[in-house]
């Protein structure tokens, strides 16, 4: 168990007794909403580790470094950004999917592009939602006022990690 499990088991055990004192009635209905949406994820986080070992297994290690590897620098942010862009699913398939291809060679830098393109840019998420949901106009104004953020989130991590050496 790391830091991150245990506090947030602190926060759930501290909100739950929170609201056990001040509205025990609405305890029971959380507890069913977390087991529904819990339900789903049980068979989901295997699933994605799944794919993601997969993908591990199908694109060679020697090709990760070159491509978007701590050595790519400028190159490999941007193909990260574009990669991040086109990555389908929700979080429970890019975030396997990036630590394997973390663990394959990718550079830090260009991991944290690829994840601030897929929260930016996730083509399938504009296409399924956002353009039928808010129209052409706003997505293009959208797209236009936040093109440079997933490479500027890697460049500032690459300064980042020469600043602040583990």
């Amino acid at each position: 168990m790391n830091y991150g499990m245990i506090a947030m088991a602190l926060i759930a055990a501290g909100m739950g007794v929170a609201v056990l004192l001040r509205t025990p009635e609405r305890l029971k209905p959380a507890f069913s909403q977390t087991l529904a949406q819990g339900g789903n994820m049980v068979l989901r986080i295997p699933l994605a580790l799944f794919v993601a070992a997969v993908i591990g297994r199908l694109v060679p290690t020697h090709a990760i470094g070159p491509a978007i590897g701590e050595d790519s620098g400028w190159r490999g942010i941007l193909l990260a950004t574009v990669f991040g862009a086109f990555v389908p699913g929700g979080p429970t398939v890019t975030f396997p999917l990036a630590l394997t291809v973390w663990q394959m060679g990718a550079g830090r830098p260009q991991i944290v592009a690829f994840l601030a393109s897929w929260s930016i840019f996730a083509v399938h998420r504009v296409l399924s939602y956002e353009l039928p949901m808010m129209g052409s106009r706003f997505v293009m104004i959208r797209l236009a006022a936040s093109w440079y953020l997933p490479p500027l989130a890697g460049a500032l991590a690459r300064l980042l990690i020469e600043l602040m050496p583990a």
